[in-house]
């Protein structure tokens, strides 16, 4: 029984390590200057879904933008792709008053 503990616990630590490096979230400190993304999300998020928006530090390996949605979810994204551009303009905008 102890010869199979051991490589499952191996494999869940593994498992643990690796899952959090895949998603497209960004990482640092909570302060928005130091904060960087690994990896961009790779299809585009609904327009309507994001409600705020924060650029990554220059000292930053790869460009990011963090689109902050509705449900308080953070999701690095290029901000060299046309969909982040067109979420990144509307966001910009003034709002409209009637």
């Amino acid at each position: 029984m102890a010869s199979l503990q051991t490589p499952l616990l191996a494999a869940l630590i593994l498992l643990a390590m690796v899952i959090p490096a895949t998603q497209a979230g960004p990482y640092g400190a909570n302060v928005e200057d130091s904060v960087c993304c690994r990896d961009h999300i790779r299809h585009p998020v609904p327009g309507r879904m994001v409600k705020y928006y924060y650029w990554t530090s220059d000292s930053c390996r790869r460009p990011g933008v963090v689109l902050l949605t509705l449900r308080g979810r953070e999701i690095c994204a290029d901000p060299r792709q046309p969909w982040v551009k067109k979420i990144l303009q509307k966001l910009d905008k003034p709002p409209s008053g009637k």
